[in-house]
C-alpha cells in the first residue's frame, strides 16, 4: 500500500502560495476559491498544519497535496509527488513516507440511532487501537463522543428483531462474524467496561447470551453485564469455550474452525444465570473479591490514564477579516477596535446592522432573475454577545455615533419647522377669523362670500431613524410616519425577549415578527385614536446580549411552545468572539475623519426615497455564485445533521445573503459617488459584494453554532461544570463521591440524579472518573452511583 506523504506547516505554505495563491487565513483554516472547478466563491477550506483541502462546494471532496496535485496537472502519482517536492524544495530522495509504525484506520463501526442517524464511529486502527469520533455537520470528524447519546451497537437491528435472542460480544468485528451466521449480535461502545443502565433498558425482556473474551477483563466485563440484566432481561446465559486460546474471542473461535451447530450446542449448554449461580461463577473465575480489587487497583495512579481535557462547551468560530467590511467602513470599525481593545467583530457587527438600519426600505433586492414574488428588503437584526464589562454598549454608543449624529440634525429641523408650523397655523388662524368677520358682513348686505383661506396646514413629522424604547402601538405611529423604516437600538436584547414572552404582550410579539419581514402592512384600530395603517412595517434593531442570559433564555425560549416561534432565529448577524486576552492601554481622541467617511456614506443613503425604492438584482457572476451557495445551503438544511434550531436559523440566510450584498453594494457606491437609479430600472450588485456576503454568512453560521450550542450540548456542559468541581476539590477530595453529594449541592445543571449521571458519563469516558460498586443507604432504597476520582487530575 502506498504510504502518505507527511509536510510541515512551512512546506504545506509553500506548496499553496504556488498553487493556489490568494488564500485567507479563516479561524484556523484558510479559504479562497477552489482551483478544481473553477469555484466563485469562498469553499475551498486548507488545514494549514497537515495541507488536507476539501471543496465544500460543487466537487465536495477532499485531496492531500499530492492528490490535489494530481487533479490540477492530470499527471501520475510519482509525476505529482515529483512536482510538489520540488515546489516544496525537498530533495525527493528524503524520508517522506509515514513512519511504519504509524497507525493507520483499517475499519469503522456505525452507532446509529432508532432511525438509523448516524451518532458516532468507533475506528479501529493498526497497530491495534480503537478510538471513536463524531460528525461535525459539515462532512469533517471530532475526535471524541463528548455529549452523544450512547447506544448499542446494530440498535435499529435489535428493535427490528424483538423476539430473537440477542448475542452479546465484546467488540464490532465479533458481532460481524455472528451476523455472517443470521444471528443477532451487539456490543457496547468503548469496550469492556463501559456498561450502562440505558444498554440494560434496551434489552430489557430479551432472551440474552454473553460472549466473553478469554481473558480477565472479558470475564469482568460479562459478568457485570450478566448482573446489570438479571431482573431486566428474560434470560441471562454466558457461554464458555473451553478450547479457545488465551485472550481470544469468538472470531478466533470460529476462525479456528467453529460451527454454527456446534455453537447452539454451547449456548444450550449454558444455564440460565440468577443471583446464585452468577456469585458461583464469580468464584470458579477467580472473580469473587472482584470489587476490591478494582478499588486497589484504582489506588494506583499510576494506573489511571492521563485524563482528557473536556471539550469546550464553545465551539470555535471564524475571525473575522477586515476585507469582509465595505472599504468605507473599514477605519471607524478599527479605530474603535483598538481605542476600546475589543475583537474588531463588535464594532464590524453593529456597523453592519446601522448600515441596514439606515437602508431599510429605501432599496430591494430580487435574488432570482425572473422570479419577480421573491424581493428582500434589507432590514437585518443582530447583536454582540460579551460578558458583563466587556464594553458592549460603549462600542454601539461609538459605531452608532454618526446616526445618533443624522438623528440630531432631523430633530433639530423639525423644531424650526414647528416653530414655523406655529407662526404660520397663528397666521392662518388669523385670516380664518377675519374671513368669518367679513362673511358675515357680505351676508348683511348681500354680496357674495369672499374667497375662503387656504386649506389647514399639515404639522411637520419629525423623521426618525433610531428608537430606543417605545410600545409596539408608537412604533407603529412612527413608521406610519416614517415608511423607510427604523432601527431599534436596545442596550440589553434578552430583557426586550423577556418582555415580550409575558402575557398580555402578544400583540406586541406578532407585530415585531411581521416588521422583521419589512414588507407585511398593519393596521392598528383604537377607540379615540382612530384607524392607522401601516403599509409596509419594516424595522432593523441591534443591541447587546450577555452570554449567561442567552443560555438561560434560549432553554426555555426553543422548547416547543409558543415562544418557539423563530424569534430568535431573526437575530442573524449576531457575533460571539473569542476575548483577546492581551490588553494594552490606549489613550487617544476618536479618529473624526473615519467617522465622517462613514457618516458620510449615511447620510447619502437616508436620502433615498423609500415610497421609489431602488431596485437591484445580481450581475450574471454574481448570480451563478448564488445560484450555487443558495444549492449549497439547501442541501444543508433539508438534511438530518443540524439540529432543528439551528434549521430554522440557516433557513433564514436565504434573505441574508441578498441582503448583505445589497447593503455592501450601496455602501461602496455611496462612497464612491456612484450613480444610484431609482425607479424601475434595475440596479445591479457585483461579485465583489456577493462574494463578501457569502463570506459574512459562512462566518455568521460559525458564530449561529455557538450560539445553539448553548441549547445542543446541555450534557457536555454539566460535564464541564463537575469537571470544575473536581479539579477545585469541592467534591470527590478524598479519592471518591456519589451522586447524591452531587445534586445535593444544587449547582448549576448538576442539581438533578440523570443530570449528574450524564455529566459523570462523560468524565468517564474522558479518563476522569471511574465507577465503583454502589450501596443502598442506611435506610436501604436505591443505591446511589459512586465514582472514583482519577488522583492524576490534581497532579
Amino acid at each position: 500500500m502506498r504510504q502518505p506523504i507527511e509536510f510541515t506547516p512551512a512546506e504545506v505554505s509553500a506548496y499553496y502560495e504556488v498553487r493556489v495563491p490568494n488564500l485567507k487565513r479563516r479561524g484556523t483554516q484558510w479559504r479562497g476559491r477552489c482551483p478544481v472547478h473553477d469555484g466563485k466563491r469562498d469553499s475551498f477550506s486548507v488545514n494549514p498544519t497537515t495541507g488536507l483541502a476539501k471543496c465544500f462546494s460543487k466537487c465536495d471532496r477532499g485531496w492531500d497535496i499530492i492528490g490535489l496535485e494530481r487533479e490540477l496537472t492530470g499527471v501520475s502519482f510519482a509525476e505529482a509527488k515529483r512536482s510538489v517536492l520540488q515546489i516544496v524544495g525537498r530533495p525527493e530522495s528524503s524520508n517522506d513516507s509515514r513512519r511504519p509504525d504509524q497507525p493507520r484506520i483499517v475499519a469503522t463501526y456505525d452507532y446509529v440511532d432508532e432511525n438509523d442517524r448516524l451518532l458516532f464511529q468507533t475506528v479501529r486502527k493498526e497497530p491495534k487501537d480503537f478510538c471513536q469520533r463524531r460528525p461535525d455537520g459539515k462532512g469533517g470528524w471530532i475526535w471524541n463522543i463528548q455529549g452523544v447519546r450512547r447506544v448499542l451497537y446494530r440498535l435499529p437491528e435489535l428493535l427490528k428483531r424483538p423476539n430473537e435472542t440477542v448475542f452479546i460480544c465484546e467488540g464490532e468485528k465479533d458481532c460481524q462474524s455472528l451476523e455472517r451466521w443470521g444471528l443477532l449480535a451487539t456490543t457496547n461502545p468503548m469496550g469492556a467496561g463501559k456498561w450502562s443502565r440505558e444498554f440494560s433498558e434496551t434489552l430489557r425482556g430479551r432472551s440474552v447470551v454473553l460472549l466473553p473474551d478469554n481473558d480477565i477483563d472479558g470475564r469482568e466485563h460479562s459478568v457485570t453485564v450478566a448482573a446489570a440484566l438479571l431482573g431486566m432481561a428474560s434470560s441471562v446465559r454466558i457461554v464458555e469455550f473451553s478450547d479457545l486460546a488465551k485472550k481470544g474471542d469468538v472470531t478466533d473461535w470460529w476462525v479456528a474452525g467453529g460451527t454454527l451447530e456446534r455453537f447452539h450446542e454451547l449456548v444450550q449448554a449454558a444455564p440460565p444465570l440468577n443471583p446464585t449461580a452468577l456469585v458461583e461463577l464469580r468464584a470458579r473465575w477467580g472473580l469473587a473479591d472482584d470489587e476490591k480489587r478494582q478499588e486497589a487497583r484504582a489506588e494506583k495512579a499510576d494506573e489511571w490514564p492521563k485524563p482528557e481535557p473536556i471539550q469546550s462547551e464553545l465551539p470555535p468560530v471564524e475571525i473575522l477579516s477586515e476585507d469582509l467590511l465595505p472599504d468605507s467602513f473599514r477605519p471607524l470599525v478599527a479605530d474603535v477596535a483598538e481605542r476600546m481593545q475589543v475583537p474588531m467583530d463588535y464594532p464590524a457587527v453593529v456597523t453592519v446592522l446601522c448600515l441596514a438600519g439606515v437602508v431599510n426600505r429605501r432599496a430591494l433586492i430580487q435574488p432570482k432573475v425572473n422570479d419577480t414574488g421573491w424581493v428582500v428588503v434589507p432590514n437585518l437584526w443582530g447583536g454582540i454577545i460579551a460578558p458583563p464589562g466587556f464594553m458592549k454598549s460603549p462600542v454601539i454608543q461609538a459605531a452608532t455615533r454618526p446616526l445618533n449624529q443624522i438623528q440630531t440634525g432631523w430633530r433639530h429641523e423639525h423644531e424650526e419647522a414647528k416653530k414655523d408650523f406655529t407662526r404660520a397655523k397663528e397666521e392662518h388662524a388669523l385670516r380664518l377669523a377675519a374671513w368669518k368677520e367679513q362673511c358675515k358682513t357680505n351676508i348683511k348686505k348681500r354680496r357674495p362670500a369672499p374667497e375662503r383661506p387656504e386649506g389647514e396646514l399639515e404639522e411637520p413629522k419629525l423623521r426618525r431613524l433610531i428608537v430606543n424604547d417605545a410600545t409596539f402601538e408608537s412604533l407603529h405611529e412612527i413608521m406610519n410616519q416614517n415608511p423607510a423604516g427604523i432601527l431599534v437600538i436596545r442596550d440589553e436584547l434578552t430583557g426586550w425577549w423577556s418582555q415580550l414572552d409575558r402575557v398580555g404582550r402578544e400583540g406586541e410579539r406578532a407585530f415585531c415578527l411581521q416588521a422583521w419581514n419589512g414588507d407585511t402592512g398593519h393596521t392598528i384600530d383604537r377607540i379615540g385614536r382612530g384607524t392607522i395603517h401601516v403599509e409596509a412595517c419594516c424595522m432593523s434593531m441591534l443591541g447587546g446580549i450577555q452570554p449567561g442570559r442567552l443560555r438561560s433564555y434560549l432553554v426555555d425560549a426553543l422548547k416547543d411552545g409558543p415562544s418557539n416561534d423563530g424569534l430568535i432565529q431573526r437575530f442573524q448577524v449576531m457575533a460571539w468572539p473569542d476575548t483577546v486576552p492581551d490588553w494594552n492601554y490606549v489613550d487617544r481622541a476618536p479618529d473624526t475623519s473615519s467617522e465622517e467617511r462613514a457618516a458620510s456614506v449615511f447620510r447619502k443613503l437616508v436620502q433615498l426615497d423609500p415610497e421609489n425604492p431602488l431596485r437591484f438584482q445580481f450581475a450574471s457572476e454574481a448570480q451563478e455564485l448564488f445560484i450555487e451557495w443558495l444549492a449549497e445551503l439547501e442541501s444543508r438544511i433539508r438534511g438530518d445533521a443540524l439540529h432543528p434550531a439551528l434549521v430554522s436559523h440557516l433557513s433564514k440566510y436565504r434573505s441574508l445573503m441578498p441582503a448583505l450584498a445589497l447593503l455592501f453594494e450601496l455602501a461602496d457606491t455611496a462612497a464612491s459617488g456612484g450613480t444610484l437609479a431609482p425607479g424601475a430600472s434595475a440596479n445591479y450588485v457585483s461579485l465583489e459584494h456577493a462574494s463578501q456576503a457569502v463570506a459574512w454568512c459562512d462566518y455568521l453560521e460559525s458564530h449561529a453554532r455557538r450560539v445553539y450550542s448553548c441549547i445542543v450540548t446541555p450534557q457536555l456542559r454539566s460535564a464541564r461544570e463537575l469537571a470544575e468541581k473536581i479539579r477545585m476539590r469541592k467534591i470527590g477530595a478524598d479519592g471518591s463521591f456519589s451522586c447524591r453529594e452531587v445534586y445535593l449541592s444544587g449547582w448549576s445543571g448538576l442539581d438533578s440524579p440523570d443530570a449528574v449521571k450524564q455529566a459523570a458519563e462523560i468524565l468517564v469516558d474522558a479518563g476522569w472518573l471511574r465507577d465503583l460498586p454502589s450501596d443502598s443507604g442506611p435506610s436501604g432504597g436505591r443505591p446511589s452511583s459512586r465514582y472514583k476520582v482519577n488522583p492524576r487530575i490534581w497532579e
